[in-house]
């Protein structure tokens, strides 16, 4: 390994990772992915609530669904909970940790090369990127079994998570603006109906955030929440234990995981022979917090453009660039309308968060949000809505953070 020149070297084996590890290494081009952990797509830290076509666009058989969703129950303290949805499958529960090995699977088999476990700890530009594509390389040092190696590679592409060691080196800072999650599986019968989620609001218990849960079908549930104010998780937790007493406080705990969750914010995507992707790259809706199929879009996009680069004569940022600038243009573009509505329903005040539950208990109004609901695009349903409604878009637009930009 210490004298291979890989075409590329992607740190992470998430569906990030392999989605691109998987397209370059189709393209004819030598990949070697870093995996820090023994197993593949342990330990997880995601709830696995994914819309149908995240699996169309993973290319995975569904026997890995565990249910399937037609719903939500919204719960806010003091009232009721609103039920929306309809009939149609808005999004499936999955085995999240096998989603992972099958996209890992496919990234073997079409070439690439798995290193694992190693641990990915910096990288360092070596020669000039000149005017031949091999002038220069990228050296990347790694542990693997205690021991430090170095490999080298025309290009790195960092797909290592909400903490990425690759986005810090490039950004010269860790991530500061983040939400604190904790999930767990649970125990769990509150949830009359098995085919919807439900969401918990209460600035108090989530602030900038939400409790939710997520039936498995055989009466266990998913159970999460998130603070994006310095709350810690497990307080945020037992806070939603408390103000929801008879629906989330009635579950019982069997297992608990915690993680970050980096939503979409403007950030660097590229530098000098160095991408990023996924959650290295803040590629994650800052409405829900879900990031696989706003990942695998990524990863495609990145892997385009990064075998482009590759066949040409230099690596710089500048070459790199076509990549955030089409992302931008696309995905980018409904994450940061979402980044929008998010920070719109960070400023609202109970009476304003009363207004809108009301809002969805009026049938024409829930009937038209439910045939419009898109779970990875919810901006334009919302938009066509709000055109819609004259007197709706009015009330929203005296709001504070109202996205009049998009909407007018």
């Amino acid at each position: 390994m210490d004298s291979r020149l890989y075409d590329v070297i992607v740190v992470g084996a998430g569906p990030a990772g392999s989605r691109a590890a998987r397209d370059l290494a189709l393209a004819g081009l030598e990949v070697g992915i870093l995996e820090e952990h023994r197993e593949i797509g342990q330990p997880c830290h995601c709830s696995g609530l994914v819309s149908p076509r995240t699996l169309d666009i993973a290319q995975v058989d569904h026997d890995l669904v565990l249910n399937t969703i037609r719903g939500a129950l919204v719960h806010a303290a003091g009232r009721d909970p609103v039920k929306v949805g309809g009939d149609r499958i808005h999004g499936y529960v999955i085995d999240r940790v096998e989603l992972d090995r099958r996209l890992a699977d496919q990234a073997i088999a079409a070439g690439a090369e798995l290193i694992q476990p190693a641990r990915f700890e910096r990288h360092r530009l070596v020669g000039e990127l000149g005017t031949e594509a091999r002038s220069g390389w990228v050296a990347v040092t790694a542990v693997r079994d205690g021991v430090e190696v170095e490999l080298r590679a025309r290009l790195l592409i960092g797909a290592d998570g909400a903490q990425s060691a690759v986005a810090q080196q490039i950004r010269g800072t860790h991530q500061t603006r983040v939400v604190a999650g904790l999930g767990t599986h649970a125990d769990y019968a509150a949830n009359p109906h098995l085919d919807h989620v439900e969401v918990f609001l209460d600035e108090h218990s989530a602030p900038g955030w939400f409790g939710w849960t997520i039936p498995l079908g055989d009466g266990t549930a998913r159970i999460g929440t998130g603070s994006a104010n310095g709350i810690k998780p497990v307080e945020s937790f037992e806070r939603l234990r408390s103000s929801f007493a008879s629906t989330f406080g009635t579950a019982r705990v069997l297992s608990r995981s915690a993680g970050t969750i980096a939503v979409w914010e403007p950030t660097a995507m590229v530098a000098d022979r160095v991408m990023l992707v996924g959650d290295a790259a803040r590629q994650v809706k800052p409405t829900s917090g879900g990031g696989i199929h706003a990942a695998l879009d990524a990863a495609a996009m990145a892997a385009r453009h990064a075998g482009a680069a590759l066949r040409g004569p230099r690596l710089s940022a500048r070459v790199l660039g076509s990549y955030p600038t089409e992302w931008r243009r696309t995905m980018g573009r409904e994450l940061r309308r979402q980044h929008d509505l998010r920070r719109m329903f960070n400023r609202l005040s109970p009476a304003r968060l009363e207004f809108l539950m009301d809002l969805l208990e009026r049938e024409t109004l829930r009937s038209e949000f439910e045939s419009r609901a898109d779970v990875d695009f919810p901006s334009p349903g919302i938009r066509r809505l709000v055109l819609r409604h004259p007197l709706l878009a009015a009330r929203l637009a005296t709001w504070p953070r109202f996205p009049s930009a998009w909407f007018g």
